[in-house]
């Protein structure tokens, strides 16, 4: 019979009270539940297993006892019962995060100014990154984590639509852009190659590029885009980046999309020093990408994958 479950018991002396506090901390955040009084519960995995194996050689060295079990059932408790306990103590995180996101929104009027959505922003990312942190823990899932997301995306969302603060954006018909020939400046990089990511997979699935040479112009007689250059339709406007304008102008709100775009822009504009850690490793491999590859042309052609990956990743979240 298979074992589910992991039963922990310990004890460390009671004069060392930071050692105590310690080990606690270690298995909350094994996301360990207290069944009784000094006996822990948490499902047999392979992962939990060894954190608990370490644990133990810890509390030992600290003059304190420590024993482990794996068992396939509890007497006295139906496994219902005991994953109802789980699901109990992590929705109660998931239901913490919620209600900071509702007091954000509840900051003075934050839609009615771009400088406000940009304070609160960042503290709406932190909360992301704490629930999904969180849902590493989420054993027996109750619907809770998903639930926060999807609020935590509708929070974005609303911070984002500062229309008043924002320029307006025509929007653009999509059969009017088929078969095109579309142009940038030679070297591309995150804004570029993110907007013809945009441009291949979602608005012309024939799009041919072509990058132009200082001096160079695009033939419009010849029905050729220019985007990303300046003066051209699809290219910064105000503080909306060229990737930005075109998600609007084409109505292409995926969240996956969208959760793109925030990336793409921390890289472009760079506000702050510090990326946000996603940010960080797309650039990374965006450099990489461009120190193996031997022309704009194969660059783009493995930054479309590049592309094609984050936004599988980013919808299978969703």
């Amino acid at each position: 019979m298979n074992d589910k479950w992991i039963l922990f018991s310990y004890s460390v002396p009671a004069a060392n009270a930071k050692a105590r506090m310690r080990i606690w901390r270690r298995i909350s955040a094994c996301g360990a539940v207290q069944l009784k009084t000094g006996l822990q519960i948490l499902p047999n995995r392979d992962d939990l297993l060894e954190s608990i194996t370490w644990l133990i050689g810890e509390v030992t060295a600290l003059g304190g006892e420590a024993i482990a079990i794996q068992c396939s059932r509890i007497e006295g408790m139906e496994d219902e019962q005991i994953e109802r306990l789980f699901q109990g103590q992590i929705d109660q995180e998931f239901l913490q995060i919620q209600a900071e996101v509702r007091e954000l929104l509840a900051a003075p009027s934050p839609a009615e100014s771009n400088d406000q959505a940009k304070e609160l922003l960042p503290s709406l990312r932190k909360l992301r990154k704490r629930c999904e942190s969180l849902q590493g823990r989420d054993f027996f899932p109750s619907g809770a984590a998903v639930k926060t997301l999807a609020i935590l995306d509708a929070a974005s969302e609303q911070l984002r639509r500062t229309d008043n603060a924002l320029p307006p954006v025509a929007s653009f018909d999509r059969a009017g852009y088929q078969g095109r020939t579309w142009v940038t400046r030679i070297h591309p990089y995150i804004d570029r190659l993110s907007s013809a990511w945009l441009i291949s997979r979602f608005i012309d699935a024939q799009a041919q590029f072509c990058f132009l040479e200082p001096g160079e112009k695009a033939e419009i007689e010849k029905a050729e885009v220019p985007f990303d250059i300046a003066g051209a339709e699809f290219s910064h406007q105000g503080e909306l980046i060229t990737f930005e304008v075109m998600v609007r102008g084409f109505d292409l709100l995926d969240p996956a999309i969208i959760k793109i775009g925030e990336l793409i822009k921390a890289i472009d504009i760079q506000e702050s020093t510090i990326l946000p850690d996603d940010a960080t490793l797309l650039k990374n491999l965006l450099d990489g990408l461009i120190t193996i590859s031997t022309s704009d042309h194969q660059l783009l052609d493995r930054a479309l994958l590049l592309f094609d990956a984050l936004y599988a990743g980013y919808s299978q979240k969703k």
